[in-house]
């Protein structure tokens, strides 16, 4: 094979990897799972918790990011701990909590966090469903507006 092949092959190789961490990081339940991983190595019941999920719902969400190796599990008597596994995937978390401020109840952007700070997840209303928490700062928006 010659060396652009190889070079087309690596590259072939990073895309499908990125693809498939995007395609896992998609689901707002999964990133949300994943922030709080970000934080520090949990158990699916803490998960279960922080989330206000069921556990089965946070078990099919779990298995979909081990099996696409965004998380790696570790067993400890009876209970299963996760964290992330991919360092590369806790830098996009990162990148995406920086560029993300917490929403308001009432819809607006709530004030920037200081330098440091990093936002909390919130995640599912009382009737189960999973509830926008993020969304990008009136800021970000004229940064990028053309007109």
């Amino acid at each position: 094979m010659s060396a652009h092949g190889k070079s087309k092959s690596s590259f072939d190789l990073l895309m499908n990897r990125a693809s498939d961490v995007f395609q896992a990081l998609s689901h707002p339940l999964r990133l949300s799972i994943c922030f709080e991983l970000s934080k520090a190595e949990q158990s699916v019941s803490q998960l279960c918790d922080s989330l206000r999920q069921p556990q089965h719902s946070i078990s099919q969400h779990l298995a979909l990011l081990r099996k696409q190796n965004v998380v790696k599990a570790r067993k400890q008597s009876r209970q299963v701990f996760y964290e992330i596994s991919d360092p590369q995937v806790q830098k996009v978390l990162n990148c995406i909590k920086s560029e993300m401020v917490p929403a308001e109840p009432n819809g607006t952007a709530a004030p920037s966090p200081a330098e440091g700070d990093v936002p909390q997840v919130v995640v599912a209303g009382d009737a189960g469903r999973f509830s926008t928490v993020y969304k990008p700062s009136l800021d970000q928006w004229k940064r990028h507006d053309k007109g």
